[in-house]
């Protein structure tokens, strides 16, 4: 114990200094250099295949259980499937974004030529992109319809997918280890319940009347989740400790 509590004081009192001209000398160091394009290409393998495969599986499914219900249903049933799919792609974007974390990998990327920062943002960005084309597909197929533009079928749509990111965002830098993937999921799950509990009050909720509503949540969101990624660009010490963590 008291060999331990030596140990403890000794690496207080003599720390390693920090590294001088580190930037300078990787920029000098003769190594092969990789380009934006394969850096993004590289990490865009790094992603799994399943995210990809489960992305488009929720968005098509959602697509096809919409038109099913047009038939029988009102008008805003197309609307109300897609919403409620939106949770489960952002939940894929946060969890997969950051899976180097939950394994433990994140201190070896932490020395990689790109810092962590520009890996996640790069990850975010490349399954962000995908997602991107699936609502704009979802937003031609509600606008079809002639009852919701595509103003607001943007913004329908777009307020449960940033609510979700923003939530799961702050879930990855509050918590630790691989819980966090439990916690994403549920909350995932229950703005996804939320949506699927409201499809008897579609009417009110997508009111015209009340769509100031939804752009005010909606700005609020954007800039809480720009303020995020700002965060990780620039404050990346404050998300560390979780990404460090494999407990």
């Amino acid at each position: 114990m008291m060999r331990f509590s030596m140990k403890k004081e000794m690496k207080q009192l003599y720390q390693a200094p920090l590294p001088e001209k580190k930037e300078e000398f990787l920029r000098e160091f003769p190594y092969p250099r990789a380009g934006w394009r394969e850096t993004i290409a590289v990490q865009l393998s790094y992603v799994r295949k399943s995210v990809w495969f489960a992305s488009l599986l929720s968005a098509v499914s959602a697509l096809l259980l919409g038109e099913k219900l047009l038939w029988d249903g009102t008008d805003y049933d197309l609307l109300w499937s897609l919403s409620a799919v939106m949770p489960v792609l952002a939940v894929l974007v946060v969890t997969e974004a950051f899976r180097s974390g939950i394994y433990g990998m994140a201190e070896l990327e932490m020395a990689a030529k790109h810092n962590l920062s520009q890996v996640l943002l790069i990850r975010m960005g490349a399954i962000g992109t995908v997602d991107f084309f699936l609502i704009i597909v979802g937003i031609l197929f509600v606008s079809q319809s002639g009852t919701v533009g595509m103003l607001r079928a943007a913004v329908y749509l777009l307020v449960p997918y940033l609510c979700t990111c923003v939530l799961t965002l702050q879930i990855e830098k509050g918590r630790n280890g691989r819980e966090t993937t439990w916690y994403c999921g549920v909350c995932g799950c229950s703005i996804c319940g939320v949506s699927i509990l409201s499809r008897g009050v579609q009417e009110i909720i997508y009111d015209r009347g009340k769509f100031y509503l939804w752009m005010v949540v909606f700005f609020v969101l954007t800039l809480f989740l720009i303020r995020q990624i700002w965060q990780i660009r620039h404050k990346m010490e404050e998300w560390k400790w979780n990404l460090y963590s494999t407990e």
